[in-house]
């Protein structure tokens, strides 16, 4: 104790424990990322050793660098502590799920409403603030820094400093940088990793799309009309990070499909794809008419009519119902009449007696859009009730890493299960209405990583990285009376490849809506 407390009674220049500080966090802060090099290094460098002391002594270099470019002596503790913060956060969340930090997280952190934040507190996170932040920061303001002797020879060093970090770099670079920059170009998936450049880099990103010049609004379909004779009432059902990969009606081993499975006019679409691999990008990208190629921003719908908006126009009764944490995502239900929320983390069944009452007092054409909670992580296991616990051992830790895999896919397939059953109520309501055509179509978001290759949740790598079965979703149509040349037609194409950029136009088709905004090739049903 004697000892430490010495070393604290000493000041240090302030240049040193910027190095040191780097040291600290390219050593202790990124073991994703190293996890990830060393990979490389070992399979594809001879000395894969000496390449990893190359990397190191290059990634202090620059973030010294970069601290040293941004910060005085007043406020580098300021600086270092806030780095601390975000490479602390960072490492836990990329070690815990395996993923990257990238914009499409940064988007969902910051949509993330309050009941859903609560669910990634654990132990493992507190056991982190206190270890690589907390501890780190009071050490950092405990240490003392050296007076500077005066302005010019401050100056002078800190110039002096930059210098070296600078020709170093450089060094380097001619040395050894085409190296470097191949490994970071035959895994695209590094460069995310880097903590904290990545987090950094990628609120940068975020906050300069926020940033810009708001567009002005754009109205789709102002020449609709509808051109039905015989009233209908549709049902549309986004769940929740449902993968089609554990869907028994995609050809899954375990029967996740039970209740579904039992209908008569139902198309299961094999192999259907989302736009996105968040939330943020996959709704408002699906309810739009935009495409995977065209919605790139979160923020587009904001500033575009979708199909809500069209179907209230002509004279549906157009209702959002959800219970998927918060407000409508995209603000895609911003402008219709009918808006219920069942965000105090009830299950989804909860919504099942409005619907009911919606469908049973329904006079006109009604379109009802239900968003589940549906299989929504970490905490499967609480996405249905224990009656609906059919696959066990169940993992009940939202910190997946700490389970066994298989458990965490028995909670999960549990969930499926749930959806699965709530599916098919929707449609038992459906058919005791009568004197309509009715018609049910259920879809996911996006899918999910249920471990594979360490991989948890989504998210977290950009969509041409992420794994098939974060993009692979279920994707089913019911038809009911009134619709029976529409199932013929879907039937041809429920093997086809096919993806969320189809729901717009097949919907303004199966709701008799015409319009130019129409694209016939987008049409499953044509």
């Amino acid at each position: 104790m004697k000892k430490i407390s010495q070393i604290f009674s000493y000041s240090f220049s302030y240049h040193w424990i910027i190095f040191i500080f780097s040291v600290v966090l390219v050593g202790l802060y990124n073991d994703s990322f190293w996890l990830k090099i060393y990979s490389y290094a070992m399979n594809n460098d001879g000395d894969g050793l000496f390449f990893l002391g190359i990397v190191f002594v290059s990634y202090v270099f620059i973030l010294a660098l970069a601290i040293e470019l941004i910060s005085l002596k007043i406020s580098a503790k300021w600086i270092m502590s806030v780095l601390f913060v975000i490479a602390g956060l960072s490492q836990y969340y990329m070690k815990s799920y395996d993923i990257t930090i990238n914009k499409m997280i940064i988007t969902s952190l910051f949509q993330t409403h309050l009941s859903e934040a609560k669910e990634f507190i654990s132990v493992g996170l507190i056991g982190v603030l206190i270890g690589y932040i907390l501890l780190p920061i009071g050490c950092l303001w405990i240490i003392r820094f050296k007076p500077i002797l005066s302005f010019v020879y401050g100056f002078y060093n800190k110039i002096s400093i930059i210098g070296f970090y600078i020709i170093m770099i450089i060094g380097i670079y001619f040395w050894q940088g085409g190296n470097i920059i191949f490994a970071f170009k035959s895994s695209k998936i590094i460069i995310y990793t880097l903590n904290p450049i990545a987090p950094i880099r990628s609120g940068i990103d975020y906050a300069l799309d926020i940033s810009q010049p708001k567009p002005e609004f754009t109205h789709v379909g102002l020449d609709a009309k509808l051109d039905n004779f015989h009233k209908k009432i549709f049902v549309l059902v986004i769940g929740e990070s449902a993968r089609g990969a554990n869907y028994f009606l995609n050809g899954y081993s375990r029967d996740t499909n039970p209740y579904t499975k039992k209908l008569d006019s139902l198309v299961n679409f094999t192999n259907f794809y989302s736009c996105g691999v968040i939330t943020a990008i996959s709704i408002p990208c699906m309810l739009t008419n935009y495409t995977h190629q065209t919605y790139k921003k979160r923020d587009q719908s904001l500033y575009i009519d979708n199909i809500l908006d069209i179907t209230q126009r002509v004279g549906y009764e157009t209702y959002w119902i959800s219970n998927n944490g918060g407000p409508c995502i995209g603000d895609v239900c911003d402008r219709i009449k009918h808006i219920s929320y069942y965000n105090d983390g009830r299950l989804d069944a909860a919504m099942l007696e409005e619907i009911k009452n919606t469908i049973k007092n329904a006079q006109n054409n009604s379109f009802i859009v239900v968003n589940l909670h549906g299989s929504h992580g970490a905490n499967y296991y609480k996405r249905y009730s224990k009656d609906f616990e059919i696959f066990t051992p169940v993992c009940e830790n939202q910190e997946l890493q700490k389970c066994k895999q298989q458990d965490i896919v028995n909670a999960y397939d549990n969930s499926i299960v749930y959806t699965d059953y709530f599916i098919y109520q929707i449609v038992t309501m459906l058919k005791t209405k009568k004197n309509f055509s009715v018609g049910m179509w259920y879809l996911s978001d996006h899918g999910e990583s249920l471990g594979e290759y360490g991989q948890y949740m989504h998210g977290g790598m950009p969509y041409f990285l992420a794994p098939d079965v974060q993009k692979h979703i279920p994707s089913m149509i019911w038809f009911g009376e009134g619709f029976e040349e529409d199932y013929k037609k879907s039937v041809a194409k429920k093997d086809k490849l096919l993806n969320q950029d189809y729901l717009f136009h097949t919907l303004l088709h199966l709701l008799d809506i015409q319009t130019s905004a129409y694209q016939k090739n987008l049409d499953i049903t044509q």
